[in-house]
């Protein structure tokens, strides 16, 4: 274990930028885009929920040289307690230095455990895959709707990992954005031997660093019909 901590500070390294105008530290949870579908039933509308933790800080993770299996995601919270279906994952991507090379990155979602509150079991069946386009900063809305990935009651973490085919002594990319935030929803693994374990960088009692990513949910609704 010692080893593994060693290696994640060599590995993993942050620098810090100061970001004019903060906004509120809140779970953003809008409700938009109401469309009239048919889901086996034709009284209910489909209704596109978002969540995403707001930017607080200008943080950037810069990957650096890590292992091939490493993983970090963001858990999603179901307030609603309703059972949905995932339709788009937003990364917000920080610019990436010059010398690293862009590798692929690979979208997974993990159901979380009721008991433990830790992912569990993956969700998608087949593999998910974004290639970055270029080193700037920029915001990706990557849509999965023909994965048909569901949003459990128990809420859902989103993970990226970064393809690197083995790349050794080289710094890789995209670099991802960090925000803070009053609870630990990150969660980070080197293998899946290992599993998934809490992650934040703040010294501050009561504020947590979080990666910054956000995911637009359809839940089904039933319509309000009236006579």
């Amino acid at each position: 274990m010692k080893n593994v901590i060693q290696f994640f500070l060599v590995a993993i390294s942050l620098s810090v930028h100061a970001q004019e105008g903060m906004k509120k530290d809140t779970i953003a949870e809008k409700y938009a885009d109401i469309e009239t579908v048919t889901i086996n039933d034709k009284d209910y509308d489909k209704v596109n929920y978002s969540y995403g933790l707001k930017q607080e800080i200008n943080n950037r993770l810069k990957i650096g040289n890590s292992p091939s299996t490493y993983e970090m995601g963001l858990e999603f919270k179901n307030n609603l307690k309703q059972k949905g279906r995932i339709s788009n994952v937003v990364l917000f991507l920080h610019k990436t230095d010059p010398d690293y090379k862009l590798v692929d990155l690979e979208i997974n979602f993990y159901k979380i455990d009721a008991l433990t509150g830790k992912p569990q079991e993956r969700l998608n069946t087949k593999q998910i895959i974004y290639t970055p386009k270029n080193k700037k900063r920029t915001n990706v809305k990557i849509n999965v709707e023909n994965y048909h990935i569901p949003f459990p009651e128990e809420g859902v973490l989103v993970a990226v990992r970064w393809l690197h085919d083995g790349i050794k002594d080289k710094d890789i990319g995209p670099s991802v954005r960090l925000t803070t935030y009053k609870e630990i929803l990150t969660y980070t693994r080197y293998d899946e031997k290992i599993g998934w374990g809490a992650f934040s960088l703040s010294r501050k009692p009561g504020i947590y660093t979080n990666l910054m990513m956000g995911l637009e949910v359809y839940i089904k609704k039933r319509k309000d019909i009236r006579e």
